[in-house]
């Protein structure tokens, strides 16, 4: 546990001295939800039935939240680390394989936490308010910051499985067809039937709408949030057993 702790401060410290990897994670998402909020808001009023009595700021929010921490920069960071030959060392050390990738994502665990926060307010900004109270705030915020650490394990995985910067970058691609093939406009029941069919199988649709019940609804919908919590579980273990797969096959 004392190694996990020792690159765990390590990556955490890159947070604070690296700004420029965390600012562009912010600056998109932020553009597309005031953007998309210029462009519906008058389409989606706050009579609109699924809005429930709010603006279109607190429907788009769960987007802006779930794009915001999905990023693939613990990947180029580890990328980096095997340039530089700081993998090779790690890997001649007694310390255990699972230490090298919890450490590098307790980085993840922090930008998540900074960033969601920092969206959170801008969506309040805008009109958005989260309807379940402060429960629903911390529930939010958990799931927010638990889906980017879970995603994270995509671009370590693929940082050590080619130690590409180019192919750990574009990694970040395979996202967006999970985010737009999701119900992130409008809800499930006013999709095309071939895209609600697409949505409902996919993964990222149930973080969406389960941050996005916390936000609309007055009380928390434990079964959703089982759902979208039972999602992140699976797919960060499975992510972080490929990572360390990578890493006992790792080659220098």
């Amino acid at each position: 546990m004392n190694e996990t702790f020792l690159l765990a401060r390590r990556a955490i410290r890159e947070v604070w001295r690296l700004p420029a990897a965390t600012i562009p994670a912010l600056a998109i998402p932020i553009f597309f939800f005031v953007v998309n909020l210029g462009q519906v808001t008058k389409t989606f009023p706050k009579s609109t039935p699924f809005l429930h009595g709010q603006s279109y700021a607190a429907f788009g929010l769960p987007v802006s939240l779930v794009f915001a921490v999905t990023t693939v920069t613990s990947g180029v960071a580890m990328v980096t680390d095997i340039d530089v030959g700081y993998i090779d060392k790690l890997r001649a050390a007694p310390i255990r394989r699972t230490a090298i990738v919890w450490g590098r994502l307790a980085a993840d665990v922090v930008r998540g936490i900074l960033i969601s926060v920092i969206v959170l307010l801008v969506g309040i900004a805008f009109g958005a308010r989260v309807s379940s109270g402060t429960a629903g705030v911390v529930l939010l915020l958990i799931l927010s910051t638990a889906w980017g650490v879970a995603y994270a394990g995509i671009g370590i995985w693929i940082a050590l499985a080619t130690k590409n910067v180019q192919v750990t970058n574009a990694s970040f691609l395979i996202f967006f067809p999970l985010l737009f093939l999701t119900p992130n406009f409008v809800p499930f029941d006013r999709l095309a039937p071939a895209m609600r069919a697409v949505a409902h199988v996919n993964p990222v649709s149930y973080i969406i709408t389960g941050e996005r019940g916390l936000i609309l609804d007055h009380t928390i919908d434990w079964g959703s949030i089982g759902v979208a919590a039972g999602i992140i579980v699976a797919f960060g273990s499975l992510l972080t057993a490929l990572s360390i797969r990578a890493l006992n096959r790792f080659a220098g």
